[in-house]
């Protein structure tokens, strides 16, 4: 089941965590550092009052002004040493400054010392961006940046959401690949936060539990359906879910073309192993060999198992 939280920074001042907590927040995700890669004003007040009151914190992020691999590097250093010691485990680079349009293939060279120094002190790695960015500096090299996740932001209304009010349909979100979460109005109201925030709907369920210790049942799938296409890409409870299928049909196969028995293949990862098995899948039922998993390939495999 999707969860929804809000993005915060030293814009967003919160009177009273208990009562963010009790409006029904799911989560938050805090920026760790501003333009001179000093720690954001309120992050250490964020931090200590999400922490207080068992608002997990899936992340940080920092909104890029790096035009060049030097000042990449250097922000890069800067939150993980602001954000690690806070336990902050996931970076998610926020793409969509003046200062990084226009770089042309340099940009995948800027995502990569993000994602290397991230990588380097244990933590995960994500791209937050938006169609206006995406379309012109990104998509022309989205075979160099595949696998990497996807926070996206598009706000189709402009009118006040509440946590309880329903997400805009997904129509509105990206069909060329997955994406972790869904950042879809900059104008949350929740009871504790002075004027509006960004509230989001998350998709990927890793940040909230580690599927990978728990133990998984043959007789049903265990993880929540997903809700549009799963693709190469795709990380959480989505990829999970393909997984379980794949699994359960003996799909997955080992170097000498066994079945692999066990779960361990069920990691969350659409990775290109996984990507095979769909094919596998889709060859033995006589369906298109796409690779990726539409409403219809799981509507077959559920009247199967």
């Amino acid at each position: 089941m999707s969860k929804t939280g809000a993005d915060v920074s030293k814009w967003n001042k919160i009177n009273n965590y208990t009562e963010v907590k009790n409006a029904g927040l799911d989560f938050a995700i805090v920026k760790v550092i501003n333009q001179s890669n000093k720690a954001d004003s309120l992050f250490n007040t964020h931090v200590s009052g999400f922490n207080s009151v068992g608002i997990p914190i899936i992340g940080g992020y920092t909104y890029s002004y790096a035009n060049t691999t030097e000042k990449a590097k250097k922000s890069a250093d800067a939150f993980v040493s602001i954000g690690a010691p806070k336990g902050i485990d996931t970076m998610w680079l926020d793409l969509e400054d003046n200062a990084v349009k226009g770089l042309g293939s340099k940009i995948v060279d800027i995502i990569n010392i993000y994602r290397d120094t991230a990588k380097s002190a244990s933590m995960d790695f994500g791209i937050y961006t938006g169609l206006s960015y995406y379309k012109p500096y990104l998509k022309p090299y989205i075979k160099q940046i595949e696998g990497i996740p996807i926070w996206w932001a598009r706000y189709p209304y402009v009118k006040d959401f509440k946590i309880s009010t329903a997400v805009p349909d997904t129509k509105y979100l990206p069909t060329d690949f997955a994406v972790s979460g869904w950042q879809y109005t900059s104008k949350g109201v929740v009871s504790g936060i002075s004027g509006y925030v960004d509230l989001n709907v998350w998709y990927d369920s890793e940040p909230f539990d580690n599927t990978a210790e728990q133990e998984i049942p043959i007789e049903s799938n265990p993880f929540t359906e997903p809700i549009m296409t799963v693709r190469y890409g795709a990380k959480g409870n989505d990829a999970s879910y393909v997984q379980w299928y794949c699994w359960r049909f003996g799909c997955f196969m080992d170097s000498n073309g066994q079945p692999i028995i066990d779960t361990k293949e069920i990691d969350g990862i659409f990775g290109a192993k996984t990507q095979n098995a769909v094919k596998e899948v889709q060859r033995r039922l006589g369906m298109a060999q796409t690779g990726e998993v539409s409403a219809i390939d799981r509507a077959v495999w559920k009247k199967l198992l």
